[in-house]
């Protein structure tokens, strides 16, 4: 493995994964847009988040997979292989059509204890109640989406996975701009399954090409099969743990006012804006490439590429979370200010973002740690600190709402996620002795010094700005603009005279295209 393979494998995914959240970015806008703080937001986003707890079903089974099938890879032939993942594809797909059925039956019942203050309305209750029965159907997608991805991954194939997001972005694009009018919520609710199924079928291509045939195969006593069960369990629980906050918070908003739980979701996608675009890339890339050395028993690489990780993370996350609150006012308005999304929800968005931006952060450096004990087949300790973490967002949560209504929330959310990555920092650094956190722990101040110089530079700049022009679109678009580039370059430079090695590296790489050119 060359170094810095984690670093150029991600810069190429991070392509795909930027293309894809520019698209989700535009579906954001149209849906606030469209629906605006309003029940039917709350409505939707309180029902897609129900479905996306089984997206753990799909993560579980993609994570699992990818070390047992890396071991396939390197140790068995193709016809082996895929029998294995077509024993695993049927029987994940009786388990999840049985789970889908439930779901569909139950759907009622979990409206009603889950988002009791919808009962005060039966037109509203019962709505929620069609659009949470309709978006079941996706779990059935996320399952086969899983197993086809994390076979992909397996095989180094990032690209198409790492597309996903974007495919599905254009059904909801599609449907926003030319029928939301005629369909509605309820067609909304079909573009949802619509767009899980089209994930899915991307990846086919590329798997097929590969060597895999689809054939019916049922083998419960393949010790292979029973193994990625037992060690899916506690990455499902642990995946699920995480959706699972963030239901716990949409159905705390339920209960304060019409449209709390738009405002949160609102605030939520602007947090989840850097994460989702480099975090994802990067952990996406570094997991199989950790398993591989786990099968190696290459642990001195192993440890390497875990604190590059980390520190790569942390690189982008740290700064982005810092310019995401100093220019949140003007990235809110540019995102989502138009039709029923008014200048209110701006300012009720921009609060509860200013406590919600360090979960970005250890989102990121959360993923990486999870993966790495994944990796090394352990899913049973991201699985306590996660059921952990629930447990103190859950309490603070029932606390804060009620004095802070959604910032509340957003606050609680930051919380947990800061506690349970630093537990899970102290746990790794037992479980791997002599991984260099100290080295890593400079990094960080070295990070912090330059976002904070960084940081009041883009402050400066934006109160220019606003001192000077209205706060149109155009003059909002011009400050996030020229805050962007000003702070990336200033930053940049910061970082490399501070002699941060993953920097350093990143402008020698730019320094050879140049030259090439």
């Amino acid at each position: 493995m060359k170094e810095n393979k984690v670093l150029k494998s991600s810069m190429i995914v991070m392509l795909f994964v930027i293309i894809g959240k520019i698209l989700a970015i535009v579906r954001d806008s149209l849906m606030f847009s469209k629906f605006g703080t309003t029940y039917a937001t709350d409505i939707y986003v309180w029902c897609f988040g129900v479905v996306f707890l089984f997206t753990s079903l799909g993560y579980g089974l993609s994570t699992t997979l990818i070390p047992i099938l890396t071991e396939y890879i390197e140790t068995k032939d193709l016809k082996e292989r895929n029998s294995f993942v077509n024993n695993v594809t049927n029987v994940s797909m009786i388990l999840t059509v049985i789970i889908t059925g439930i779901g569909i039956l139950c759907s009622y019942y979990i409206v009603y204890f889950f988002a009791n203050n919808l009962s005060k309305d039966p037109i509203i209750f019962k709505q929620t109640v069609k659009i949470l029965r309709i978006m079941f159907l996706s779990v059935l997608f996320l399952t086969l989406q899983g197993i086809v991805a994390g076979a992909l991954q397996a095989h180094k194939e990032f690209s198409i996975p790492a597309a996903m997001a974007g495919s599905a972005s254009l059904i909801y694009i599609i449907y926003l701009s030319l029928f939301v009018d005629r369909f509605g919520l309820t067609g909304f609710a079909i573009t949802t399954v619509l767009a899980f199924f089209v994930q899915f079928v991307i990846n086919v291509p590329k798997f097929k090409k590969l060597g895999y045939r689809y054939k019916i195969e049922v083998d419960l006593k393949n010790k292979d099969l029973q193994k990625l069960f037992l060690l899916m369990i506690p990455i499902i629980i642990s995946t699920a743990t995480m959706q699972f906050n963030l239901f716990i918070n949409r159905s705390f908003a339920m209960s304060l006012y019409e449209g709390a739980t738009s405002i949160l979701e609102a605030a939520n996608k602007v947090t989840l804006l850097t994460y989702e675009v480099f975090a994802v890339a990067v952990s996406m890339i570094v997991y199989p490439i950790l398993s591989t050395f786990i099968v190696q028993n290459n642990y001195d690489e192993y440890k390497k590429s875990l604190v590059k990780s980390i520190n790569i993370i942390n690189l982008v996350m740290i700064p982005a979370a810092l310019a995401i609150v100093i220019l949140r006012e003007p990235l809110i308005s540019v995102l989502f200010l138009r039709g029923k999304f008014t200048i209110s929800d701006v300012k009720l968005v921009s609060t509860a973002l200013i406590f919600y931006s360090p979960t970005m952060i250890a989102y990121g450096v959360r993923d990486i740690l999870n993966r790495a004990f994944y990796s090394a087949k352990d899913t049973k300790t991201p699985m306590i600190y996660s059921v952990v973490g629930v447990v103190i967002n859950i309490i603070l949560s029932a606390i804060l709402y009620r004095y802070m209504s959604v910032p509340g929330l957003t606050l609680s959310s930051s919380i947990s996620s800061v506690v349970i990555t630093l537990m899970l920092l102290i746990q790794m650094n037992k479980k791997f002795k002599g991984i260099d956190f100290n080295s890593m722990i400079k990094t960080v101040w070295k990070i912090s010094i330059a976002s904070i110089i960084m940081g009041v530079v883009v402050y400066f700049i934006k109160k220019i700005f606003i001192m000077h022009l209205a706060p149109t679109f155009i003059v909002n678009a011009m400050i996030l603009l020229l805050c962007s580039i000003l702070g990336m370059i200033f930053y940049f430079y910061l970082t490399n005279l501070l002699k941060i090695k993953e920097s350093m590296y990143l402008l020698d790489v730019f320094k050879q295209k140049i030259a090439k050119k």
